[in-house]
């Protein structure tokens, strides 16, 4: 039976209060696995995800399987082993799949330097003073850090600071010497690591042709059914390219038409199923259809992410209100004029692009905090821009795209 996240985590707490090993239950409403695998891991055990009439669901029978599998894992505290930890950034010269492959000690270790970074950080201490931020102190943890300070930085995001669901910060000691976890913890989150792998390496693979794809998951599609795996030439021989059949037609209009975007290639990325018809919020019109992916990336990372990549801006002026208006939505014009400031206004003789954010907006007048970001002394200082002045800056970053466009058609 389908069950919603909020139930799952809710039933999973109940389950394992007596789990002598410290969960997160949180990870069943985060998901942090799903893209690459499709399953939310509590140490060795995986929970798989469905998707059910478009909403995230958990089968109630895999996370009563889970809580009990959990409830009896057997932990004696007292006995413990040496946690051999690697070095900080062993991986140099390695294959950069590497670096994703699951690795407990490893993820420890980076936290740990985290910490001491944030440390030299909030000292104001010069970057240039060297390896000390690196060094191991006695308590075995690098630059000065203090264990209160570790534990203090880590609480500040909790959900980061899991692996496999658990928070091995709180099984974690020092002898004096070496960093030690109970034995059978430590063998679970070995166990994880393999069991991670496998689910990696049989969501890797192309479901028409069986190619294996990135270890991160490019390949993996977001469906109304939930991920699919599918490389590039299968997307594109499996499903038609967007011609742009449906521009200047109103989202609402469409809607009760009814046309299936997911019978189409994503027109961003052309590499992937579309899930979804993007179209512009503030005007109402169809832009095309976009993979999960892509239309995430619109709606919810930020905005240089978008503008800067091939076709973004292209993209959002296929509402036809933009391109006749030669405006882009509202959250890309801050960026906009944050990057036009960036070019243009300097602390002095200083050749750095200052730090620019927008603090205040009141009486159709932006205001932006400006902060020198060169070596010597740090500067502050604000600049307003009339929102006639932001009509002009998108304007000109807008025809500046077209023109691109029609270099390239040349």
């Amino acid at each position: 039976m389908p069950i919603s996240r909020e139930y799952a985590r809710s039933l999973f707490v109940d389950l394992t209060k007596s789990a002598a090993v410290p969960l997160d239950p949180d990870e069943l409403l985060h998901m942090p696995g799903l893209r690459r695998h499709g399953h939310v891991f509590f140490g060795d055990v995986a929970v798989r995800c469905y998707k059910y009439k478009a909403r995230w669901t958990y089968d109630e029978r895999d996370i009563r399987a889970a809580g009990g599998t959990l409830a009896e894992l057997d932990m004696d505290r007292d006995d413990v082993v040496d946690v051999q930890l690697p070095p900080y950034r062993d991986l140099p010269e390695r294959d950069p799949e590497e670096w994703q492959r699951p690795n407990w000690r490893r993820q420890l270790v980076s936290w740990m330097f985290d910490g001491a970074r944030y440390k030299l950080f909030r000292e104001e201490r010069p970057y240039e003073e060297g390896a000390d931020w690196q060094a191991i102190g006695a308590n075995g943890l690098p630059g000065g850090l203090s264990w209160e300070e570790f534990a203090a930085s880590s609480s500040k995001y909790p959900h980061l600071r899991n692996i496999a669901g658990t928070r091995p910060l709180q099984l974690l000691t020092w002898s004096g010497e070496n960093w030690r976890l109970p034995r059978a913890y430590a063998d679970l989150l070995d166990r994880w690591e393999r069991r991670e792998e496998e689910l990696v390496a049989r969501a890797r693979l192309c479901s028409s042709c069986g190619d294996r794809g990135p270890y991160w998951g490019e390949w993996r599609t977001a469906t109304k059914e939930g991920y699919a795996t599918r490389c590039p030439p299968c997307s594109r021989a499996a499903f038609q390219p967007y011609t742009g059949h449906l521009r200047g037609v109103p989202y609402e209009k469409h809607r009760r038409r009814g046309s299936r975007a997911d019978d189409y290639l994503c027109r961003l990325c052309k590499e992937s199923q579309a899930s979804a018809w993007d179209h512009c919020h503030e005007h109402g019109f169809v832009r095309g259809p976009l993979c999960g992916s892509c239309n995430s990336s619109e709606g919810s990372r930020h905005p240089n992410y978008f503008l800067e990549r091939d076709g973004g801006t292209l993209h959002l002026l296929e509402c036809r209100a933009c391109l006749e208006e030669r405006t882009l939505p509202s959250r890309y014009s801050q960026y906009v004029v944050r990057e036009h400031l960036m070019r243009t206004e300097r602390h002095g003789r200083c050749r750095k692009p200052p730090y620019v954010r927008e603090v205040e907006h009141a009486d159709g007048v932006h205001r932006f905090h400006l902060e020198c970001s060169g070596w010597h002394t740090a500067s502050n200082w604000t600049r307003d821009v009339t929102a006639a002045e932001v009509v002009l800056l998108v304007q000109a970053f807008v025809d500046a795209a077209l023109a691109a466009q029609e270099g390239r058609r040349a």
